[in-house]
């Protein structure tokens, strides 16, 4: 059966072709050449996005020109009949390719970034904004550049303003921080999740979201967070770790409470995590589990990004703690998960991305 499909080329503009399903990957690579959708010197360097990939692999995520003898059209296509070629030889603005997710995990923790719906100026700003775009096993269409290793990535309209939502296990609490390698951290003190109880079978799991600066004496204090882009840096450039965030969380063992009262419990890290059937919605598994979407970000469509303080004050509130015992020596780093920034230079890219090229879950813009 004859059918359109939509053919990308490193971009978002797409063209329509109609071939049969079954014609062979080669076959279409012959056909787009003497159609002068590409030519025969540019079709040494593209190939083939298989969007219905399941596995992590870089070789299974872009098909070898080997393999285009035997498979088939409708073994790649994506559910809006998309085709993507990628450029494996560029060296900047180079696509990236992974599978979409709605949170990270790294061992008992994992964690996500969201639109700030909550404080109203956020709210305001964010109206129209495309929610955070999460990738999980991000891998770069040039597999050969140098010194890169993204793994996480999460891709924003510019300006939205952003926070964090984390999941950990925990014993007495978990401690954690927000920050990037380069520039101002999200709390440039430690905040905690803390627990009155000691549970015997060591199922403690708890919720954080940060949504401000939390910088004590600072002027930037309890400021909102904004996405912006750093127009100085370039994908695969000697400053590419500026984009890199880390969100670490580690074990605290005894507190004390506004009341008064001391509270501890120095339960071990769990080898494993067995009961995932049976936690509760508010709870999320810990897994490398991800939404089995294999996405294509055009390289052409981002930049860089990083996070600055808005201005506006968040409504959050902080509680206090004294007297924490809590240590971030390796046996007690409960998960940390890196994760990079960068932002749509445009609008109508975001659309674009989000139209007929990925054909997202929805189950990823739900709050």
């Amino acid at each position: 059966m004859i059918k359109t499909f939509y053919f990308y080329k490193g971009d978002i503009d797409f063209t329509p072709f109609e071939f049969e399903e079954s014609i062979t990957l080669d076959g279409i690579r012959n056909k787009l050449i003497t159609s002068g959708f590409m030519t025969s010197s540019e079709s040494n360097d593209f190939r083939f996005i298989n969007y219905q990939n399941k596995q992590l692999d870089y070789t299974d995520m872009v098909v070898g020109m080997g393999s285009e003898i035997y498979i088939p059209l409708k073994g790649i296509h994506g559910q809006n009949s998309q085709i993507y070629l990628t450029d494996v030889n560029k060296k900047k603005e180079t696509d990236l390719i992974g599978f979409s997710t709605d949170w990270w995990f790294d061992r008992y923790m994992s964690c996500r970034m969201k639109l700030n719906t909550t404080d109203p100026e956020a709210s305001n700003a964010n109206k129209g904004k495309f929610p955070p775009f999460m990738l999980t096993n991000v891998k770069t269409a040039n597999p050969n550049l140098p010194g890169i290793s993204l793994e996480n990535v999460v891709v924003c309209e510019k300006d939205s303003v952003i926070e964090f939502e984390l999941s950990s296990w925990a014993s007495a609490g978990y401690g954690f921080t927000i920050k990037p390698t380069s520039g101002s951290p999200i709390n440039s003190e430690p905040l905690y999740r803390t627990f009155k109880s000691c549970p015997k079978d060591g199922d403690n799991f708890g919720k954080s979201t940060l949504r401000c600066y939390f910088t004590k004496n600072q002027g930037q204090h309890k400021s909102t967070i904004k996405v912006v882009a750093t127009d100085s840096l370039n994908l695969g450039g000697d400053t590419l770790n500026y984009m890199k965030f880390s969100i670490r969380t580690w074990k605290v063992t005894e507190f004390k409470a506004k009341d008064g009262k001391t509270y501890k419990c120095n339960l071990p890290l769990p080898v494993s995590y067995q009961k995932e059937e049976t936690i509760e919605s508010s709870t999320i598994p810990y897994s490398k589990l991800v939404n089995g979407d294999e996405s294509t970000i055009p390289g052409s469509t981002f930049e860089p990004g990083t996070t600055v303080p808005t201005g506006d004050q968040s409504e959050q509130n902080f509680g206090t703690i004294y007297n924490v015992k809590a240590s971030q020596s390796p046996e007690n780093i409960i998960g940390e998960v890196i994760f990079y920034v960068f932002v749509f230079k445009t609008k109508e890219d975001a659309e674009a991305v989000f139209g007929k090229m990925n054909d997202i879950n929805p189950s990823i813009w739900e709050g």
